[in-house]
């Protein structure tokens, strides 16, 4: 099944830093680059290894959020019922890309 109205054209750019102000969680730094590159938010996915941040900033600027998480740190039942859980959960960058292609329709 693909997943919502966004088309994925399948650009990945690590956009985000500390050089952003606010400073993650806050939406506004994604919702910035959504209007800098005239995409919806609902078009782009988040891609980032923090709950708190990555997949927060994310939610709250509604994209699609995708958790890297290279050592299952966030398999603890401790992250079980925080406020934003990702869309998606990868332990490797390698599965990111498989993953937009059987859940999105990347065609440009």
């Amino acid at each position: 099944m693909k997943h919502g109205q966004g088309n994925f054209a399948g650009v990945s750019v690590s956009a985000l830093s500390r050089e952003f102000r606010p400073y993650k969680p806050d939406p506004a730094p994604l919702l910035h680059i959504c209007t800098a590159w005239e995409v919806q938010p609902n078009e782009v996915m988040m891609i980032g290894d923090s709950l708190k941040d990555d997949v927060a900033c994310g939610k709250r600027a509604g994209a699609f959020t995708c958790l890297l998480d290279e050592t299952g740190r966030y398999d603890a039942p401790e992250y079980a019922n925080v406020e934003f859980q990702p869309d998606y959960t990868v332990s490797s960058l390698t599965e990111v890309y498989p993953l937009l292609e059987s859940n999105f329709d990347l065609t440009p």
